[in-house]
């Protein structure tokens, strides 16, 4: 017999190979599971790294309480209608809060007269509430030194 006869036919070497037993943990797996815990273990030692002694973390904010406002809204034909708004105001530093209390009439004065002139539909639903929170802060901010990083709704109520 010749070599070319002694050897295995490709659907005799098929066969065999789909009868022995398969490895569950190939080449392929290994790398891609010591890739995937090399970058897990970067990404906790990034976030041990960020928690670290001389990293920047954001500021404390500091909270400013402005008095609860009753005003009249301008409602169609004679009818009487209320809005009751309270509000946080948040600085970003200690010292544009000071600055914020004391300016704080001026700053009511302008609340006063934004909040009149308002119409009982220009509060409907949340895109509502960001307008009128948005427009607080343009007026705080234009008020004078310091800066209000964010207005905080507490309370807010249609009559």
């Amino acid at each position: 017999m010749t070599p070319i006869d002694d050897a295995i036919r490709p659907e005799e070497l098929a066969a065999l190979e789909a009868a022995l037993p398969r490895k569950w943990w190939s080449g392929k797996r290994i790398v891609t599971a010591a890739l995937i815990t090399a970058a897990f273990v970067a990404a906790l030692y990034g976030l041990q790294w960020a928690s670290a002694p001389g990293v920047l973390t954001p500021a404390i904010p500091y909270y400013v309480e402005v008095p609860a406002m009753t005003v009249n809204l301008r409602a169609k034909g004679g009818e009487r209608r209320y809005l009751k708004v309270q509000v946080v105001i948040e600085a970003a530093s200690r010292e544009d809060a000071a600055a914020i209390k004391a300016r704080l009439p001026a700053v009511i004065d302008s609340f006063q007269s934004y909040l009149r002139a308002l119409h009982p539909q220009d509060l409907g639903g949340a895109s509502g509430t960001y307008r009128i929170k948005e427009e607080l802060m343009v007026r705080i901010n234009r008020a004078g030194p310091g800066r209000a990083s964010d207005v905080l709704v507490q309370e807010l109520i249609q009559q």
